[in-house]
């Protein structure tokens, strides 16, 4: 990262925009460096019991065995299953942890520029925290939310910007159409996601 802008804003080529540009422009002069991530605490969303979130941080994943490819998710949850279930851990198997409290969310943000900085700061100082979420599973959905809660800026927060349905118990969020649309313009969001124009190309009829 770098160039000096005021905003940092991740999006998914997925994300179809609710707003005009010169909207999302004048969204970002009006909010003054406030952060836009979305986060809670490890151990079950606050409620003090471990679940798979903790899980992804606890032990230490080769990264031969992460990513989306069949044989790599059978390898991955077997691992996960000898070494205590997504719901504890053995202690033989805990790796060394970083001494900070973990953060997850959505891999969706918009950070100012200060918070930015400190982040990059932060790493340059501090080679361990990359090297540890190198063998994480879904670092992006933690890598940066920590990072946020560690730095002078944890209380400038609110929600991420992002429009989407994300049915209970689903891994991804359901394909947006024509029929979200009115919804999603009353929604006070930037953004709606996921749009994939092979299902419905109504967007690029607006």
């Amino acid at each position: 990262m770098g160039g000096g802008y005021d905003y940092y804003w991740l999006i998914s080529g997925q994300d179809w925009p609710i707003c005009s540009v010169n909207e999302i422009i004048r969204f970002f002069e009006s909010q003054d460096g406030k952060n836009y991530i979305q986060y809670w605490n490890s151990k079950n969303y606050g409620d003090h019991k471990q679940n798979n979130l903790d899980k992804r941080n606890q032990i230490y994943f080769p990264q031969k065995i992460i990513g989306r490819g069949i044989v790599q998710k059978v390898i991955k949850r077997s691992w996960v299953e000898l070494t205590g279930g997504y719901n504890r851990t053995w202690r033989l198997f805990e790796r060394k942890q970083l001494p900070v409290k973990f953060y997850f969310g959505s891999s969706w943000w918009a950070l100012g520029r200060d918070t930015v900085d400190w982040i990059m700061e932060y790493l340059a100082k501090h080679e361990e925290y990359y090297a540890f979420y190198c063998n994480t599973v879904c670092p992006d959905e933690s890598f940066f939310q920590t990072l946020v809660m560690l730095s002078p800026f944890a209380d400038d927060k609110t929600d991420y910007l992002t429009y989407l349905h994300f049915p209970a118990g689903a891994n991804s969020p359901v394909v947006l159409g024509k029929s979200d649309w009115e919804e999603a313009q009353n929604s006070g969001y930037l953004i709606m996601r996921k749009v994939d124009l092979d299902v419905d190309d109504f967007f690029l009829k607006l």
